[in-house]
């Protein structure tokens, strides 16, 4: 049975019997401020133990909820025994739509696609993943120049982008994953993008060091070769790379 998490019509019983329920994680989830809106949690335990299916929805000034989740998929609390952390299996959905016939990009509405990564970042604890579908747009049957860009980005692979610096993966930097990955997370035909939150701070520098070194490197190529049918692209992540080189230099 799914769980919808209603303000402020619930009963003190249904609020306690929510709470049990509630993981922390996804506590973290709930009632968060996304630019102008506020998060919904709808969610149900799954029949193994520890995973929840989650929907996350949006809600405007006006009390309306989005037609279409803005996060879905599952949240798992781990396996402590095995030193596996939590982590998110989710589609994103960077378009989100009141019925009103006038759809908001997050990406294009301030730092909105931001706040909602930093959110999901902070969900997750040292050692988790996330993991993001790259075909959302593809499976909900939706327009999402976010998704169709970073698909081009990890497919171009003469261009030899790193992951972080892709439309999607810079927002995973932005949610605390200093390790980006792109490669060996197909699972049924559903390409993922991942990224994992370090242990601790020295592993937390590493994959920063890391990080560092490949975008430089991206930056400091310049192969004329390349058509320039690529440009739009390379430049997107050109961005990217910077804007993520000068956050990290404001870290460490």
């Amino acid at each position: 049975m799914w769980i919808l998490l209603q303000e402020p019509e619930r009963s003190q019983k249904k609020a306690r019997d929510f709470e049990l329920l509630m993981e922390k994680a996804l506590k973290l989830l709930h009632s968060k401020k996304i630019g102008p809106y506020m998060t919904q949690l709808q969610f149900r335990p799954k029949r193994r133990v520890g995973h929840f299916d989650v929907s996350l929805f949006l809600k405007n000034d006006d009390g309306k909820i989005s037609d279409q989740p803005l996060i879905e998929g599952i949240y798992s609390k781990g396996n402590r025994t095995q030193n596996i952390q939590g982590w998110f299996d989710i589609h994103y959905s960077d378009k989100v739509d009141f019925g009103d016939g006038n759809p908001v990009i997050l990406s294009r509405l301030g730092r909105c696609a931001e706040d909602v990564f930093e959110m999901i970042g902070g969900a997750i604890e040292p050692g988790g993943m996330v993991f993001v579908s790259l075909i959302t747009d593809m499976v909900w049957e939706m327009e999402s120049e976010l998704h169709r860009v970073t698909r081009d980005c990890l497919s171009t692979r003469s261009l030899e982008i790193p992951p972080a610096a892709t439309p999607l993966g810079r927002l995973f930097f932005m949610g605390g994953c200093r390790n980006v990955k792109s490669q060996a997370f197909d699972v049924q035909g559903s390409s993922r993008l991942a990224g994992e939150k370090a242990p601790n701070p020295d592993i937390e520098r590493q994959f920063t060091q890391k990080l560092r070194k490949q975008l430089q490197e991206f930056l400091g190529r310049r192969d004329q070769r390349e058509s320039t049918e690529f440009a739009k692209i390379r430049n997107k992540c050109h961005f990217n790379a910077e804007d993520i080189l000068n956050r990290i230099d404001k870290i460490f």
